[in-house]
């Protein structure tokens, strides 16, 4: 049985703030892969019609290991800066492989 769990989080940046958002991303994908474990994959996509609209990408061994995910000082940090880069309400979404 997969236990995998899958997370998207679609999110929409102010223009003026992209730059922020890209140092911000690249920061926490070296953090997350690099330190975590149970970390399978973790990326950002932007969107190629639309500069402002970004994709996170993660896949984790279990859920227990995405929940200690938000617990990570690298998160907890991120966390406090994104509410103002965004244009939109994060869109979270977690699925598992059927």
């Amino acid at each position: 049985m997969n236990t995998q769990i899958y997370v998207t989080a679609k999110i929409t940046v102010k223009k003026e703030k992209i730059s922020e958002i890209l140092a911000l991303m690249e920061y926490m994908t070296k953090e997350t892969n690099s330190k975590e474990t149970g970390c399978i994959s973790y990326y950002f996509l932007q969107n190629t019609e639309n500069e402002q609209e970004f994709t996170s990408y993660e896949v984790w061994d279990s859920a227990a290991s995405e929940a200690n995910h938000w617990s990570t000082p690298h998160l907890q940090e991120a966390l406090t800066k994104i509410p103002d880069l965004l244009e939109t309400e994060l869109d979270l979404k977690k699925w598992k492989a059927i």
